[in-house]
Order: C-alpha cells, then sequence, then structure tokens
C-alpha cells in the first residue's frame, strides 16, 4: 500500500513537471511565433511603403506593432523591444519608441541605446517647433542631420532643416540665398557621402540645385532620387516635378550641340520611366 502511494505520488509530480514543461514550451513557441509575425508584417509594410501604399503600409505596421507587444507581454527580450521601437518609429510614435529602445538596450541591445537618445531628441525637436520654439528646434534638427547614426531620424531631421532653410529664401537678399543654400548643399552633401543609396538625399540635393539654377545638377540627383527610391508618394510626384521643371529650364537656356545631347538623354529616361511626353509624368494622366 505505502510503496502503492510512493507510485502515485511520483506519477503526480511526473506529471505537474510534464504540464509545467508543456506549459513552458507553449509559452516559448508564441513567443518565438510572435516575433516571427512582427518582423513578417514590419517586412511587408516596407515593401508597401516601398510602392506608396501608404494605407496598406500602416496597418501593417500597427500589425508588427501589436505583435511585438505581445511578444514583450510574454517574454521580454531585446529583439521583441528592438522591433516594437521600429514599428512605432514607422508610425511616429517618437516618445514610445525612445522607451521601447532603452528598453532593447538594458536587454543587451548595444545600439539600441544610441538609437533611444536620438529617437528621443527628434521627438523634442518636433514638439518644441509645433510650440513656437523653432530656434531650439532647428539647432536640434541640425546636431541629429549631422551627427546622428539612426537613419530615420537622419533623414527626418535633415528634411526638416532643409524645409525651414528653404522658407527663408523667398525674402533674403540674393547674397544671403546663396549662403544659406550652400550651407545645406554641404550638409546634404555630407549626408550622401554616408548614404549614396539614399534617394531622399538626392531628392534634397535636387531642390536645392534647382534654388542655385544649376539646373543640369539638379536634374541629374533627381533622376538619382527616383531611380533610387523615395519614401513617400507626394515626394516622388515633388521630384517628377522637378524633373520636368529641369527640363523646361534648360531648353530655354541650352543651344546646339549641349541641347541636342541632353534631349536625347531625357527622351531615354522618360521613356523608361513610361512618361507620355517630356513634360508629363505618368501618374498624371491617371
Amino acid at each position: 500500500m505505502k510503496l502503492a502511494k510512493r507510485i502515485s505520488r511520483w506519477d503526480q509530480i511526473g506529471f505537474t513537471r510534464m504540464v509545467l514543461t508543456l506549459l513552458l514550451i507553449f509559452f516559448l513557441a508564441a513567443c518565438a511565433t510572435s516575433i516571427s509575425r512582427a518582423k513578417f508584417h514590419l517586412a511587408q509594410a516596407q515593401v508597401r511603403e516601398r510602392s506608396f501604399q501608404t494605407v496598406e503600409a500602416a496597418a501593417l505596421y500597427k500589425k508588427s506593432l501589436a505583435e511585438a507587444e505581445r511578444s514583450v507581454r510574454t517574454k521580454p527580450s531585446s529583439q521583441a523591444y528592438l522591433l516594437k521601437g521600429m514599428a512605432e518609429v514607422k508610425l511616429a510614435r517618437w516618445s514610445e519608441a525612445s522607451r521601447s529602445f532603452s528598453l532593447a538596450a538594458t536587454l543587451g541591445e548595444d545600439k539600441a541605446n544610441l538609437w533611444a537618445r536620438e529617437v528621443s531628441l527628434y521627438g523634442l525637436a518636433l514638439s518644441l517647433e509645433e510650440q513656437g520654439l523653432v530656434t531650439p528646434a532647428l539647432r536640434l534638427y541640425s546636431s541629429l542631420s549631422e551627427r546622428g547614426k539612426f537613419s530615420p531620424v537622419v533623414q527626418a531631421a535633415l528634411g526638416r532643416l532643409v524645409d525651414h532653410q528653404l522658407a527663408l529664401l523667398a525674402e533674403a537678399p540674393e547674397k544671403e540665398r546663396e549662403k544659406i543654400l550652400s550651407k545645406n548643399i554641404e550638409i546634404v552633401g555630407k549626408a550622401l557621402e554616408s548614404d549614396q543609396a539614399c534617394g531622399y538625399y538626392h531628392y534634397l540635393m535636387a531642390q536645392l540645385l534647382g534654388h542655385q539654377k544649376k539646373y543640369v545638377q539638379s536634374f541629374e540627383e533627381a533622376v538619382m532620387a527616383r531611380e533610387l527610391g523615395l519614401p513617400k508618394l507626394e515626394i516622388q510626384r515633388d521630384n517628377d516635378n522637378q524633373i520636368t521643371f529641369c527640363y523646361r529650364q534648360l531648353k530655354g537656356s541650352l543651344t546646339g550641340q549641349d541641347w541636342s545631347q541632353f534631349a536625347q538623354t531625357y527622351r531615354l529616361w522618360i521613356k523608361k520611366w513610361n512618361w507620355p511626353d517630356e513634360e508629363t509624368p505618368d501618374w498624371r494622366r491617371r
């Protein structure tokens, strides 16, 4: 009888251990699955974003965020918090992203600590700008664009900085205009040195060179921007407008062989892009 009770007790202990082991496996599997789904949705969102499917991309970023949140609730990890922060950056939830990256750094993700600081500073700059403190906001944008390491923040800060600088051109004297343009071309040029494959930087350079009336160089930068890809549909369309603007300016200023050579090059590009004519991007005829 005593032996039977011992065996029964051992069976219960064994059963309990088995149940706990299965639960642990289940929770670990659920966490791994959530991380996998978060990665999958993040990748799919980026594909949609590159195709300018903005609504679909936002929905997928939200799905990625939900899966990352599920993962950190089940079993917090640096990878889960990193994915959460990346989704939050894409959704412009800057303060939440900063916290997520800080937690990822606490759990061992070295690069996340730097990302957290830069995201936090960019969020602060936006807040300062919205509350009317433009000068300190511009200082932060300038610092992030020149010395930042986290690409989404660097691009966003540089874009805000250049937009503000270009807005000053309308009322600035000619000498001051040139100084503003030269300074910003230098800043964007440094960004391009570190990332030649960023279409957005080429777009910014095309805009600045256009204001300097360097239309051939502006056209070349705009072509590279289009070929490398741009983050938003409205930016691509603005870039296309820059291309047609350069065409009109050069049509009126180039002569002889120079015009003939440029016109031939231009026709090759618009044929590749399926434009119906020299001044009509494909999206205008839809």
